[in-house]
């Protein structure tokens, strides 16, 4: 089980544990199978993260990253210790450095495509 940001949940995700709304009030049961329309609702809401089951953030991270070559992935860390020095268990900073390092991420993997698209 982990907590996945809504913007990584996938169709057919079964929750770990019910998600509510800021009022208390359940939107969906432990157990239930995301539809779209389960993500669509939980974005609406403004839930950021639900509890997966099978599933954590790193895990997450790591297919991303797999994605990409080791160099680039290589480049990516060598900025964010350039940018973030150790901050040791400063969980903030920690968690600031992780938001940025999927940005990159994320981005390279864009980039990529772009490029392929651009190939064929």
């Amino acid at each position: 089980m982990g907590l996945i940001h809504v913007k990584d949940l996938k169709k057919d995700m079964i929750l770990a544990c019910e998600v509510s709304n800021k009022h208390g009030n359940t939107l969906l049961e432990k157990g239930d199978m995301l539809s779209e329309k389960h993500i669509m609702l939980l974005k609406s809401w403004g839930i950021t993260e639900a509890d997966i089951e099978g599933f954590d953030r790193g895990q997450v991270e790591e297919r991303e990253r797999e994605t990409l070559s080791t160099a680039v992935v290589e480049s990516i860390e060598e900025d964010l210790k350039n940018l973030f020095p150790d901050f040791g268990d400063n969980p903030l900073m920690n968690e600031l450095c992780r938001v940025v390092r999927k940005f990159n991420i994320k981005q390279r993997i864009k980039q990529s495509s772009e490029c392929n698209n651009e190939d064929e």
